[in-house]
């Protein structure tokens, strides 16, 4: 039995029409290339962002538990629009929550661990039906709450899914049909790149790239799964195979990175501590102890957690960086303004790739 697994962003979902689109699609690969498909989808653009600012407006003090609850309402609706759409068809389908997938994870609310997999729900409801939709982002704790498996985490719910049924690769759905070398929206002669290794992307995600999910990547390479990105309008292109080899050198714009100081290297070592306990992504200079760090997600969950723990910080500030990422060094670069970041990125990439730098250099005498 052929099983596909897609993911479908919430770029892919701004209208009701949407679910209509990607329902069709489906019921398409049905008929061509699979046995079952697997959906993992994520909430509504935009909805996820307006259910925080509505559990802020009821409580300023909302607690983890409680926003998680709300947050992932999102993809329950979004299972729930696709579902419907999909019924049109009279496709046989059934649906997986953080409740009933079997992803059983910590307790830490907006960022929860995985602890364990139990496969028997999903393997089951394949068995009778042709679709199955999952709820991405979501497992459940030991006392049976939701929790999110952290932002964006619904590439990690599709990781999960194809380790799962055993099928060695998954497929990513998104505005953008695969990783590039830069940001192509701040950086002309910006390449598509057609195979990357799990790690460059991994690298590349923890220095502020939208591109996959840290924690998919990372779980992808231990199980040896393939992620290829891809794009459905205005036609299906497919961009980017992740997988296990392919060194690429890229530039990654962060326009919105949190710079951590500490006033002694004693409050930076523990510091680090809870963030490695807690498994938060930094980055910074290994070599300069007790200097900054930046945060490149999770920065309001990790300034919580080590106000929790008393750890002192000399000062929070936000940043724009630039990071040059090769096979052999990262370098690192600290801007307060995008455009003179931009700018920076648009040299380093044209270092890298000598013949688009004429197409570079007309950017900098504008």
């Amino acid at each position: 039995m052929i099983v596909r697994i897609l993911k479908f962003g919430g770029s892919s979902f701004r209208n009701g029409d949407d679910y209509n689109f990607i329902a069709s699609h489906i019921v398409k690969r049905l008929s061509t290339d699979a046995d079952r498909v697997v959906v993992i989808v994520s909430a509504m653009y935009g909805v996820t962002d307006s259910l925080r600012q509505l559990a802020l407006s009821v409580s300023e003090r909302c607690g983890r538990a409680a926003l998680d609850a709300v947050l992932t309402s999102g993809e329950v609706v979004s299972v729930g629009l696709l579902e419907a759409a999909l019924e049109q068809h009279s496709v046989a389908v059934s649906a997986l929550f953080g409740y009933s997938l079997g992803v059983r994870v910590s307790s830490g609310f907006n960022r929860a661990s995985i602890e364990s997999i139990n496969r028997s729900p999903l393997r089951d409801a394949l068995e009778t039906s042709q679709v199955v939709i999952i709820a991405g982002a979501q497992g459940v704790d030991r006392s049976g709450r939701i929790s999110m498996l952290g932002r964006n985490s619904s590439d990690l719910t599709a990781v999960i899914a194809a380790d799962i049924v055993g099928s060695g690769s998954c497929e990513i759905y998104s505005d953008v049909c695969g990783v590039y070398t830069a940001d192509p929206q701040l950086v002309k002669g910006a390449r598509l790149i057609p195979e990357i290794s799990h790690t460059c992307v991994s690298r590349m995600a923890r220095h502020g790239a939208k591109v996959l999910h840290y924690g998919a990547l990372e779980y992808a390479s231990s199980r040896g799964i393939v992620i290829t990105c891809k794009s459905l309008r205005p036609q299906e292109v497919v961009g980017t195979h992740v997988a296990a080899t392919g060194d690429v050198a890229t530039v990654v714009v962060n326009p919105s990175a949190t710079r951590l100081d500490f006033n002694d290297r004693f409050e930076w070592l523990a510091a680090l501590r809870v963030l490695e306990e807690l498994d938060i992504t930094w980055v910074g200079s290994g070599q300069n102890v007790g200097g900054p760090i930046y945060l490149s997600h999770d920065a309001n969950f990790a300034l919580g957690i080590l106000a929790e723990r008393q750890i002192k910080l000399l000062h929070v500030s936000k940043r724009v960086l630039v990071s040059e990422i090769t096979s052999d060094v990262t370098r690192i670069n600290e801007f307060h303004d995008l455009s003179s970041a931009v700018s920076c990125a648009q040299k380093l990439h044209a270092d890298l790739y000598p013949e688009e730098r004429q197409l570079a250099s007309g950017t900098y005498n504008k």
